[in-house]
């Protein structure tokens, strides 16, 4: 009887486990956000390509922000940034800046390149 609870109270903690990964995968999934690289902090999530918002942040928001967008300048610096936007405020801040920052999107940033853009901010 002892081992038959034991491998039910065994199996129930095997099954909640997996669940519980399956889940969190499959709601990141439904938002349409893909999971963070393991480098990031640990609840960034990333909405787009970071490798590729590297690329179109040096060419776009450099100037302001600084090369990596830590360093700041005439735009305040990004470090640490997810601790002050999630994922859709980023989106739509780039989207829709205050002045002084310049709205670079849909003229001169694409839709993917705003959520490469975020993805790379997020990760600062």
């Amino acid at each position: 009887m002892k081992t038959r609870n034991l491998l039910a109270i065994t199996a129930l903690g095997a099954w909640l486990g997996f669940t519980g990964c399956s889940s969190a995968s499959q709601t990141a999934q439904a938002s349409g956000h893909a999971t963070g690289d393991a480098s990031l902090a640990p609840d960034v999530a990333m909405v787009g390509n970071r490798d590729k918002g590297r690329l179109v942040f040096v060419t776009n928001c450099a100037t302001c922000h600084g090369a990596t967008g830590v360093e700041g300048g005439v735009g305040p610096s990004l470090h640490n940034e997810h601790e002050r936007k999630n994922d859709d405020a980023t989106i739509a801040w780039i989207e829709n800046p205050a002045p002084p920052m310049p709205k670079l999107y849909p003229s001169v940033l694409t839709q993917a390149e705003v959520l490469d853009v975020a993805a790379y901010v997020q990760s600062l």
